[in-house]
C-alpha cells in the first residue's frame, strides 16, 4: 500500500509514554517514504514499524520530529542525505532490518543530535568491531546504542583502536568504501525494486485467481502489494518459455537415410537384366543369371525316304 495523503488521515493518532504526538502507519506494508510532508510538521513520533521499507530516504523537513520507529522492515540501503531534513532527530529505532555493512551506516554517523540508536537484529551488528565502530564514528550525544548505555571507558577503548595508520588501515578493512560501479548496480536494482511492472501485477493476479488455499492468497496478496515476483511463479514463466520455444538444431550428425529404391518393374524369369538394375539400387551385389549350355535348335528328323532320293539326282548330273 502506498503512503497517500488518504493514509496520513485516516492513520490512528495517540501520546506515546514520552507525552509525544505520534502518528501510527505500522503494518501498512509501505514500500516508500513519500508524501510525508502531508502529516504538516506535527508529530514528534512516526511510527513505521512492519512495511516493506527497502531503502530509508524521501524525507521533507520535519523540524519537529524526535524519535523514528523503523522495526521489522526490509532496509538494506540508506541514502547519504537522508536525515539532512530531520535537524532535531534523537533516536531512531531500525530493530530487524538487513543492514548488512558498517559503510551503510554512515547516513546515521552524520546525525549531530542522535542520542539512542538501535541496530539489534542486523547482520551489520555481527561484523567485528560494530560496536567500537559506531561509538567511534557517532557524535558524542549519543548515549545509548542498542539498548546499552555507552561508558566513558568504552568512548576511549574505541579513540585507541582507530588512532593512527593502524586504526585507519582497520577501518578501511571492516567499512570499505562502496566502489562508484556498485554504487550504480545498486541504484539500478532500487528503481527495480520500487516500481513493480504491469506485466509482473497481472501474472500476480492471474495465480491469486487460480489459487487453491487461504494460505496461498495470503501470500500472492503480499506478493502483490510489495511488487515482487515469487520464485514459484517465475520458474512456472521459465518453463512455460522451455516449452514454447523452438526446437533448436541437432548439433549431432546423424546417419544419412538410405537412398529409397526405385520403383521397378516385376522380375519375371528370364528377365536377369531388371534383377540387376534392382540389387544395384538397393545397394546388394547383383544376381548371377544362370548359366545354360549352348545348344542348336532341335528339329525334327527327315524322313526316311528323302535320303534315297539325293543320289538319283546325282546319277542324273553324270
Amino acid at each position: 500500500m502506498r503512503l497517500t495523503l488518504e493514509l496520513l488521515q485516516q492513520a490512528p493518532q495517540s501520546l506515546n509514554p514520552a507525552n509525544e504526538r505520534q502518528l501510527l502507519l505500522r503494518g501498512y506494508k509501505i514500500p516508500t517514504v513519500e508524501n510525508l510532508g502531508g502529516s504538516n510538521d506535527a508529530y514528534e513520533c512516526i511510527d513505521l514499524s512492519d512495511n516493506d521499507l527497502i531503502k530509508l530516504a524521501n524525507f521533507p523537513p520535519l523540524k519537529r520530529l524526535h524519535v523514528l520507529l523503523l522495526v521489522n522492515n526490509r532496509i538494506s540501503r540508506i541514502a547519504s542525505d537522508c536525515f539532512d531534513t530531520l535537524p532535531n532527530l534523537r533516536s531512531i529505532v531500525l530493530t530487524g532490518n538487513k543492514l548488512e555493512k558498517l559503510v551503510d551506516l554512515e547516513a546515521l554517523t552524520k546525525i549531530k543530535s542522535l542520542e539512542r540508536l538501535s541496530l539489534l537484529e542486523n547482520p551489520c551488528t555481527k561484523i567485528k568491531h560494530y560496536r567500537a565502530y559506531m561509538i567511534f564514528k557517532c557524535s558524542d550525544t549519543m548515549r545509548i546504542l542498542d539498548f546499552n548505555r555507552i561508558k566513558d571507558k568504552e568512548r576511549k577503548a574505541a579513540a585507541v583502536l582507530f588512532a593512527g595508520e593502524r586504526g585507519e588501515q582497520l577501518l578501511a578493512e571492516i567499512a570499505p568504501a562502496r566502489a562508484a560501479g556498485k554504487e550504480l548496480a545498486d541504484k539500478a536494482v532500487e528503481l527495480q525494486k520500487s516500481g513493480p511492472s504491469a506485466e509482473a501485477i497481472e501474472r500476480i493476479k492471474r495465480a491469486i485467481a487460480e489459487a487453491e488455499t487461504i494460505e496461498e492468497v495470503t501470500r500472492l496478496e503480499k506478493a502483490l502489494k510489495s511488487g515482487v515476483l515469487p520464485d514459484d511463479l517465475k520458474l512456472k514463466d521459465e518453463k512455460t518459455f522451455a516449452k514454447s520455444a523452438p526446437p533448436s538444431a541437432p548439433t549431432t550428425m546423424t546417419k544419412a537415410a538410405s537412398p529409397a529404391v526405385p520403383a521397378t518393374a516385376p522380375i519375371t524369369p528370364g528377365a536377369p537384366g531388371a534383377a540387376a538394375g534392382l540389387s544395384k539400387a538397393a545397394g546388394a551385389p547383383p544376381p548371377t543369371a544362370p548359366i545354360t549350355p549352348a545348344t542348336a535348335p532341335i528339329t525334327p528328323a527327315p524322313a526316311a525316304s528323302e535320303p534315297a532320293a539325293a543320289p538319283e539326282k546325282k546319277k542324273q548330273k553324270l
